[in-house]
């Protein structure tokens, strides 16, 4: 399944197909929740199809096999756990597969999902292969962007930029699909990736999001109370909510700076504005970075005790009395 703003893209990966020119390696690069998996998956299938085309006729063998999830010649590769790296022991099996006969005498196919999530030591072990790609053997990777890439893997790839609509053509999308109206601030707290909004709002975590920010905003009025009202709220919903008080911070710090235009929480702007008022900048300046910090620590060393350094975060606030 493609969505609307993948189609400019796979138009172009369709006339490589057709003219045969298409690169032993593909590289895309997309926001997450932006469907990047999806289009790679598709790619995949048109590669694999029996009949050849541009486009996977869904009928034959292999599309058949390759819908059920049974194909024997394509390959997924990615990290265990979000967040994590793809074992090495993994990166060598891909190694191993690509060398390997097709199954069903046509091309093979290796997945790379999360790319970015190689490592060092991973991307030297698929180095070779892709420096020098046995035959029939179509790769496909996908990433968010290419920082944590080698220069080395990314020289020897073919990369492709998958671009999210803009916010309206994102929003209009969602509501589409919901059959409701949404608020623009749940499309720039996901980066305007159409499929990350869309599970946002369905999850309710728009909502939880309105709540916690309406705490936050409240505690941090004189006598500030709720500390642990806001706690509670964050360790429930886990590690991302760190990030959305991180962006309503920034937004109380371009509302200081005179950038009011560019809130990330355009229908929370009067709380952003109490916050901007009652706070000083180089308080909301060290407790956005303090509260990165946090988040990526969080992330790395899941068995940390969330609501107690929240609290500890949330504590310095007060020392500034």
């Amino acid at each position: 399944m493609l969505y609307p703003w993948q189609e400019t893209l796979w138009q172009q990966w369709q006339l490589l197909i057709g003219q045969g020119r298409l690169h032993h390696a593909i590289l895309l690069t997309a926001a997450k929740g932006s469907g990047r998996g999806a289009l790679a998956q598709h790619l995949a299938q048109t590669v694999l199809c029996l009949n050849g085309g541009n486009e996977p006729c869904g009928l034959c063998h292999a599309c058949q096999l390759f819908e059920a999830k049974t194909h024997p010649d394509f390959h997924w590769i990615k990290p265990e756990q979000e967040g994590k790296q793809i074992s090495v022991e993994a990166v060598r099996k891909c190694n191993r597969l690509a060398i390997e006969t097709s199954q069903l005498g046509g091309k093979r196919v290796i997945f790379i999902e999360s790319a970015d999530a190689l490592g060092e030591a991973g991307a030297n072990a698929i180095l070779k292969t892709l420096e020098e790609p046995p035959q029939n053997c179509q790769f496909i990777l996908t990433a968010q962007s290419l920082d944590s890439l080698l220069p080395t893997i990314v020289s020897r790839c073919n990369k492709w930029r998958l671009s999210v609509p803009d916010e309206a053509q994102t929003k209009r999308w969602v509501e589409q699909q919901l059959m409701q109206s949404i608020k623009a601030e749940s499309v720039r707290l996901n980066c305007g990736a159409p499929l990350a909004t869309l599970t946002f709002v369905d999850q309710g975590q728009d909502i939880r999001h309105g709540k916690l920010v309406e705490a936050f905003a409240a505690f941090l009025q004189p006598p500030h109370v709720g500390l642990y009202d806001v706690a509670g709220l964050c360790a429930s919903e886990g590690a991302i909510s760190l990030q959305w008080l991180s962006f309503f911070l920034l937004d109380c710090i371009k509302f200081q700076q005179g950038a009011a235009g560019y809130l990330v929480h355009q229908e929370s702007a009067t709380w952003v504005e109490q916050v901007a008022r009652a706070v000083p900048i180089a308080v909301l300046i060290r407790q956005a970075r303090q509260i990165n910090q946090l988040h990526q620590q969080l992330q790395k060393h899941t068995g940390l005790n969330s609501e107690l350094l929240i609290v500890e975060w949330l504590s310095t606030f007060l020392k500034e009395e």
